[in-house]
């Protein structure tokens, strides 16, 4: 049985969570940091590292605290799985 595009972005999942997580220690930053520039308790941080995915509106939000555009990373798989 053949595959199709939305049969390999389920098997192929983003993990945003540990991709904010992971950018956020090399800036060297810290999670109260990011907490304040989120207008967002810590704990709520603690949570967005654990998601694999990601309401729009807050992935703006963190791609403006951190300076690095987060859609990239499902854009770039986006690309992938259409080849």
């Amino acid at each position: 049985m053949k595959k199709d595009a939305d049969d390999k972005l389920e098997n192929e999942p983003i993990f945003i969570g540990k991709i904010i997580e992971e950018e956020l220690r090399r800036q060297e930053r810290t999670i109260t940091w990011l907490s304040r520039k989120i207008h967002c308790d810590r704990r709520n941080i603690y949570d967005i590292f654990s998601r694999t995915s990601i309401d729009t509106d807050l992935l703006y939000k963190l791609s403006i605290a951190l300076n690095k555009d987060f859609f990239t990373c499902f854009s770039t798989n986006l690309q992938t799985t259409k080849s």
